[in-house]
C-alpha cells in the first residue's frame, strides 16, 4: 500500500490550499476520538496474608464514554463531545449533575450513541457537525 505517498500528497495539497485561499489558522480544526474509561481505579486491594485470591472490585468491568476532542489551528479548543453507550439521554450525566450546567452552556454535547456501544457514528457525527463545528466557523468567519 502506498500509505506514505497518500499522505505527503494529502499534506501538500492541504498547505497549498490553505496559503493560496488564505484560509486562516481558527478554521483549520483537527478533531480526534478517544476511549475514557470511568473510575479505572488504583488496582489495588487488601487481602490477609497468605490469601491464595485476591479480588480486585471493578478491575473486570469496563465502563467508558468516547470523548471526541477538536483544536484548531490557531490554538482555539471547541467543546467535547462525549457519546455514551446507551439509547436514550437517560444514561447520560444527570443535568442536576455538579458543573453540568457549566458544560452544556459552553457548547459541550453529552450524548447517548443510540447504539450498543459507546463508539462514535454517522448520527453522532451530524450532531458534533451541526452543534460544535458549524456555530464554531460561524463565529470565526469575518
Amino acid at each position: 500500500m502506498n500509505w506514505e505517498d497518500l499522505c505527503k500528497k494529502s499534506f501538500f495539497r492541504k498547505a497549498y490550499i490553505i496559503k493560496e485561499e488564505d484560509i486562516p489558522a481558527s478554521l483549520y480544526v483537527n478533531s480526534d476520538q478517544t476511549q475514557v474509561v470511568f473510575a479505572p481505579g488504583d488496582k489495588m486491594t487488601w487481602a490477609e496474608t497468605g490469601a491464595k485470591q485476591i479480588s480486585a472490585v471493578g478491575v473486570e468491568e469496563k465502563r467508558a464514554f468516547t470523548a471526541l476532542v477538536s483544536v484548531s489551528c490557531s490554538g482555539k479548543v471547541l467543546p467535547m463531545q462525549a457519546i455514551y453507550n446507551a439509547k436514550t439521554q437517560r444514561a447520560c450525566p444527570s443535568l442536576k449533575s455538579e458543573c453540568c450546567a457549566d458544560l452544556l452552556k459552553e457548547g459541550f454535547l453529552l450524548e447517548p450513541s443510540g447504539t450498543t456501544t459507546y463508539w462514535s457514528n454517522q448520527t453522532t457525527m451530524r450532531s458534533f457537525v451541526d452543534k460544535i463545528l458549524t456555530p464554531y466557523f460561524d463565529g470565526e468567519k469575518i
